[in-house]
């Protein structure tokens, strides 16, 4: 019975750390709405792949002095690229409609 009240302690555990990745997870996003509006008023295009090399070479960095799965790494921030792509691109589209509409 001890290991039943270990492991249901190790999954609240799990659990609020995921949780807290989500929160972590809105946060960036959050800024990346941020980063759209920038972008669209200064006229720059959404995707810049010399800043999104230089963070892969960083997280892999990361990874290697934290003992993490490269695969795991690099797959967690294509997916966290392509989230940010999304939200900048909604946040563009609806900025130009929103112009459209002001005219």
């Amino acid at each position: 019975m001890v290991h039943r009240s270990e492991l249901e302690s190790l999954r609240r555990e799990i659990s609020a750390i995921t949780f807290e990745i989500l929160r972590l997870c809105k946060k960036r996003l959050d800024i990346a709405k941020r980063i759209a509006m920038v972008k669209s008023r200064d006229g720059l295009p959404i995707e810049d792949l010399r800043v999104e090399e230089n963070l892969r070479r960083r997280v892999i960095v990361f990874c290697r002095e934290k003992g993490l799965h490269e695969d795991f790494c690099n797959a967690l921030l294509e997916l966290l690229i392509k989230e940010s792509k999304r939200v900048q691109k909604e946040v563009i589209e609806h900025a130009c409609d929103w112009g459209r509409q002001i005219k």
